[in-house]
């Protein structure tokens, strides 16, 4: 018998088909992973575009905002009261280069990101005048009032926008602006000289709301036969005693209660900022003079100097709405039945020895009254001239910071 032979050819063959199957196999699973691959790079570069974006949108939302806040940081620098409608805000932006207005390197400095590169920003300040935009913002009403605070409430909208990379943002805010109380003497009376220029036996200055603080304060010391008087009246003349113990006891029917303070060494009775601060209130607010005004109605009137005089039958102010006049020189009278409700502060810059302020007739002064230096102040006649009203000067105040009102920031969608 003939042994079996196997057949070469039948076994290539039989090889060779195996090795077709992987082949396919392969280039199909290769394809599909090509496919997968393609899919999720796809998918990739879309969650890549898409996060760009979101990153881009906050860099605009986070210049909008840095807008917003250093506008705000100018207005309490620079508050634009009612008496801002010739010097109203501008509109700021990257290319106007003003005071009042951010710059560019304020808003990007705290955003470190190169998304800023090219970016463009605009901010404006509006009234809330109208009942509509009082507390509601609406670009269509609020953009047509006036760049400042016309209707004199203290309050203001600040509209930010930014542009980063083609996004856009808007943010506003209503803003209010806060007051400060500024720390002066609570006294009926403080001044360099006092001259009372009537004998009777009425009280003149009323200082009983201080709760037994001194009525009268005077930086002068009494003397026998002084020239002119320190405390009211001159020591040893007419029905004075030779005696400064003589002469307190003699404004006992004058001054209420009898407290004096002589030789008062405290010094101006506000400090040179202080006086700059509300300076720049009343140029906010309109109230501010080189000269006589027409009236001392006003939260601060600021007088620079004049020979200024008001008589007649006139009420300025009210004691639930009290004021200051500030003069930095020049002479102050009130007279007749005027009645002035606050305090009057002469700053004496001029540094008179004289009769800087007088209060004659049937004036009255519901609050207090300040005179810096050695000058005079002439009280006296028919009625109470000054009486202590602590309110008046807790109501001495002047333009601080400002401060975004709550529940009032909002982002304006386009």
């Amino acid at each position: 018998m003939m042994p079996s032979r196997r057949l070469p050819g039948r076994r290539r063959a039989g090889a060779s088909g195996e090795e077709g199957y992987v082949l396919l196999t392969s280039v199909v699973l290769l394809s599909l992973m090509l496919m997968l691959a393609m899919a999720l790079m796809s998918t990739v570069d879309v969650q890549t575009g898409e996060s760009r974006k979101q990153r881009v949108r906050e860099t605009a939302f986070n210049l909008a905002e840095a807008g917003l806040n250093a506008q705000i940081f100018s207005l309490a620098r620079d508050w634009p009261g009612a008496g801002a409608a010739l010097t109203p805000y501008p509109t700021c932006s990257a290319g106007v280069l003003l005071s009042r207005c951010p710059s560019t390197a304020q808003i990007t400095q705290l955003i470190p990101t190169a998304d800023t590169t090219g970016a463009s920003w605009q901010t404006i300040v509006r009234d809330n005048g109208s009942s509509a935009t009082a507390n509601f913002y609406s670009d269509a009403l609020v953009t047509a009032q006036p760049a400042y605070d016309a209707n004199n409430d203290g309050q203001l909208w600040v509209r930010s926008t930014a542009t980063a990379q083609g996004k856009s943002r808007t943010v506003v805010a209503l803003v209010r602006a806060e007051q400060e109380e500024e720390d002066i003497p609570h006294s009926a009376l403080l001044t360099g000289r006092l001259d009372i220029s009537n004998m009777g036996n009425k009280i003149l200055i009323d200082g009983s709301a201080g709760g037994g603080s001194a009525t009268a304060v005077v930086r002068c010391v009494p003397a026998l036969l002084e020239a002119t008087p320190c405390l009211g009246h001159q020591v040893g003349l007419g029905p004075i005693g030779g005696t400064v113990a003589a002469l307190l006891s003699f404004l006992g029917q004058q001054l209420s209660p009898n407290v004096v303070t002589t030789g008062y060494a405290g010094g101006p009775a506000m400090t040179p900022e202080a006086r700059a601060r509300l300076k720049a209130t009343a140029i906010a607010d309109g109230t501010y003079y080189t000269g006589c005004p027409s009236t001392l109605t006003g939260h601060v009137v600021y007088i620079e100097a004049g020979n200024c005089s008001y008589t007649g039958n006139s009420t300025y102010n009210s004691a639930a709405d009290p004021g200051m006049v500030l003069m930095a020189s020049g002479t102050l009278y009130l007279g007749g039945t005027t009645t002035y409700n606050g305090v009057l502060y002469h700053a004496n810059t001029a540094n008179s020895t004289g009769a800087v302020m007088q209060l004659q007739g049937n004036t009255s002064v519901i609050g207090g009254v300040l005179v810096d230096g050695n000058a005079t102040t002439v009280v006296g006649s028919s009625k109470l001239n000054v009486e202590l009203s602590l309110g008046a000067f807790r109501a001495v105040r002047s333009y601080g910071s400002a401060g975004v009102i709550q529940n009032t920031w909002r982002e304006i969608r386009p």
